[in-house]
């Protein structure tokens, strides 16, 4: 039986045709239901209207939204298998017309007919550059109209070669043409709704995984769950590694997604790659709540996309929660599970801060109590019992000031930086009238001034981390081991301080502690810094000459005190002879009238004098007495 539908209408009977027109245009209405998209129906048309009216090709172009433009969509080719495989249809999606220089398209949807153009190349309504490169002879422009508007254009053409269309072959493609119409809009009003229809289901079901998720993370604050079980949640939500920072950009908190173990996963963002000015920026670029995705930054070493939710309390930003991307891309449902988890850390963050700021007070109100001694022990035992302080332990009382204007630390900057310098000692801090006090837990074996004087380090080194902008100076008692020694000690660190205030030049960070000055911080602490200089003048005269030889006999001197004034072990120290150092107490005693050794009046004045020498070369970064710069 022959296949009518590819004969053209013109070796049809008129009937014959009409019956091969809506044979194929209920081929067309019975693939509306299986057809993917809109395209394949589209070429579907396409093929039926060559099969009509008996061309090799035609192009379908659509009306773009809003606009008196046509825009390609598809292409059929009845000499090809697939228009698609040779390139063709690209070319037609790049294709547009309807503009100001394509007279036969504006033709067409001013008369809402379909117009012949009999010879392309001396036509002046098609575009010629057009039609060379298509190689198009003669075309048929048939519009698609749809309750009177044009909602697109069918061009059939027969290639290079020639074609009569008849007026027959453009009514049938025209009434085809109209008839199309009406299965497009109604496949692209199916596919509206298949999408609207899909996207209500996926909505639905972000609903359900946003509850489940949201009772996840309730249930796991109501469970009082820490940072670490907050980020191993949402690592477990989302599938994606997780890690909680604090305002500092210190990781607090990291978790894998479930079976990551053991692979390597991407870069997160960590301190080293915030500094990063590309970093900074995109994180400034944020807004002031710092939320949103950032990345990649391959030139930053950022290779992978990471989500920030700010962690904030009311006005005030404690960190972040950042989620790394890893095997799939970030969804919507990822956005709203880390801001729910930030919430919650920031929740656990403020209980966290409250119970150490309670803490911090019971603290500080425990040290105001043992330097003052005006409680019973009995309350001050159980309160430090509580603490977990054991005041039976050895334990120095340490006064930390500022010189000139510089600006004090606060008191929680004060703990914190001893805490983290020492995170297995007590620390107990408190304001006083002189700065803030710091009270010590001291190594418990050794010499008393040995722990003094390894305390001594750790304090220089605090101070430096706490204010490079601004001098500080700290003095340090002698061990506490009792209720009453508090006392003492906080007398002992004020003279100590005020002993400082007097030498210290204001340009260096200086500690002194109670083992180094002695009783002397008795004499120093009621004197001016004019009058212990001149007492110290006055007293080894000659010897503070900067020559070698006063060197050598101020070193003998201070040797001789510090081997409690035993002539032989001064020459052991100094690696000489005892009568050397006979000679040179002798030789001292002849330039300064101080009769070491055999006058104790004589010794006090000597020691009290050297105390004020090494604190003025203390304060002045200058080598100890003995020593060379």
């Amino acid at each position: 039986m022959a296949d009518h539908r590819r004969e053209p209408i013109a070796s049809l009977r008129p009937t014959d045709s009409y019956r091969a027109a809506v044979r194929a245009f209920g081929e067309v209405a019975g693939a509306l239901t299986d057809a993917r998209d809109t395209d394949t129906l589209l070429r579907l048309i396409g093929r039926h209207l060559c099969e009509l009216v008996g061309v090799l090709r035609c192009s379908v172009y659509l009306r773009e939204p809003k606009s008196e433009l046509f825009r390609g969509r598809v292409g059929w080719n009845r000499e090809l298998d697939d228009v698609r495989r040779t390139g063709d249809e690209a070319r037609i999606k790049r294709l547009i017309a309807g503009t100001e220089a394509d007279a036969f398209t504006r033709e067409i949807v001013a008369g809402r007919k379909p117009v012949v153009v009999a010879d392309t190349q001396s036509d002046p309504r098609p575009i010629r550059s057009t039609m060379r490169s298509w190689g198009v002879r003669s075309m048929l422009g048939v519009p698609m109209l749809l309750r009177g508007d044009v909602i697109g254009i069918v061009y059939l053409d027969n290639a290079d070669r020639p074609h009569v269309y008849t007026s027959a072959e453009s009514e049938i493609a025209s009434t085809f043409a109209d008839l199309a119409a009406v299965t497009i809009a109604q496949a692209e009003m199916t596919t509206r709704l298949r999408q609207s229809l899909h996207t209500v289901a996926r909505q639905n079901d972000l609903l359900r995984r946003a509850a489940a998720m949201d009772e996840t993370l309730t249930e796991l604050v109501l469970a009082g769950g820490n940072l670490a079980e907050i980020a191993q949640a949402v690592a477990e939500l989302t599938g994606k590694p997780c890690e909680i920072f604090d305002a500092q950009d210190r990781r607090l908190a990291v978790a894998r997604p479930p079976g990551a173990e053991g692979e390597a996963l991407p870069r997160g963002l960590d301190r080293d790659l915030r500094r990063h000015p590309a970093v900074q920026a995109a994180i400034a670029g944020l807004g002031e709540k710092g939320s949103g995705v950032i990345g990649p930054l391959p030139g930053a070493g950022m290779t992978h996309r990471c989500l920030l939710a700010a962690i904030t309390t009311r006005d005030d930003v404690w960190g972040s929660l950042v989620l790394t991307e890893h095997r799939s891309r970030f969804e919507t449902l990822d956005l709203h599970i880390a801001r729910r988890a930030a919430t919650n850390a920031a929740l656990e963050l403020a209980a966290e801060r409250r119970a150490a700021r309670a803490e911090w007070d019971a603290r500080g109100s425990l040290a105001g109590e043992l330097i003052r001694g005006t409680s019973e022990h009995s309350v001050i035992r159980r309160r430090a019992e509580y603490l977990g302080i054991d005041l039976g332990a050895p334990h120095a009382v340490c006064l930390v000031a500022g010189q000139g204007d510089g600006v004090l630390p606060s008191t929680i900057e004060v703990a914190a930086a001893f805490t983290e310098r020492l995170p297995a000692r007590d620390v107990l801090t408190t304001a006083v009238a002189e700065g803030v006090l710091v009270i010590l837990e001291l190594d418990e074996g050794g010499a008393p001034a040995d722990s003094v004087r390894a305390m001594r380090d750790v304090v220089a080194a605090v101070l430096d981390e706490l204010s490079p902008e601004t001098t500080l100076i700290a003095a340090i008692s002698a061990p506490s081991t009792s209720f009453e020694d508090y006392v003492r000690a906080y007398r002992e660190a004020c003279q100590i301080l005020a002993c400082l205030r007097a030498f210290a030049d204001g340009d260096r960070t200086l500690v002194l502690t109670a083992p180094e000055l002695g009783p002397g911080r008795l004499f120093l602490a009621s004197s001016n810094r004019a009058e212990a200089e001149r007492f110290a003048r006055d007293s080894l005269g000659a010897l503070l000459d900067e020559n070698e030889v006063m060197r050598s006999l101020l070193e003998t001197l201070q040797v001789f005190f510090d081997q409690s004034r035993s002539v032989r072990k001064a020459a052991q120290h100094l690696g000489v002879h005892e009568n050397t150092i006979r000679y040179r107490l002798a030789r001292i005693q002849e330039l300064t009238g101080l009769a070491v050794g055999s006058s104790s009046d004589d010794e006090l004045t000597a020691h009290l004098a050297l105390l004020i020498v090494r604190i003025q070369r203390m304060a002045t970064g200058q080598p100890p007495v003995g020593e060379q710069p």
